[in-house]
């Protein structure tokens, strides 16, 4: 497939869950998808409240023609400085996950390696307050191949749906 055929078809598949943020702040970014869920329990009314827990998700699409080590280091540090903006950490904060897309024709071995093994989580208030975690993901348009970190092997089912790899 091609890739802005790609780019195409997730944006219309995500457009059903997502809030979707077209962008140009960045190199290469073509969206920030944003998710919220709030979810609580009570007894008898509302204001007995037993517990509350908000999630959220921040996934950035990038359109890259060819995927480097440094496009993809660049694109991490834009995300790290960018997600904090947008998300609401304190009491009733569950998670937050961080969610890297690349779109790209080719992939430099490099930038393969480095995309399986990134890794980031962070927790607050000793998870009282909830946590982060990085959930990346490449599409590689040429072969039709899609490549996750282990945060994101639940990304490869859902993307194996949406363009039938």
């Amino acid at each position: 497939m091609i890739a802005d055929a790609v780019f195409e078809k997730l944006k219309t598949s995500l457009n059903a869950c997502y809030n979707i943020n077209l962008c140009n702040d960045a190199e290469f970014l073509k969206l920030r998808c944003d998710y919220f869920e709030h979810a609580e329990n009570f007894i008898v009314s509302k204001k007995v409240n037993l517990w509350s827990a908000d999630s959220e998700e921040f996934m950035y699409v990038f359109l890259v023609p060819l995927l480097t080590k440094e496009i993809f280091s660049s694109s991490i540090e834009y995300i790290e400085s960018d997600w904090k903006n947008h998300a609401h950490i304190g009491p009733g904060h569950m998670f937050t996950y961080i969610t890297p897309i690349f779109i790209c024709e080719q992939v430099n071995p490099d930038a393969e390696k480095v995309l399986k093994r990134f890794r980031k989580y962070k927790s607050y208030r000793f998870s009282f307050w909830g946590w982060s975690e990085f959930h990346t993901a490449l599409i590689n348009c040429n072969e039709n191949k899609i490549i996750t970190n282990r945060s994101g092997r639940c990304l490869k089912k859902s993307f194996k749906k949406i363009f039938a790899f």
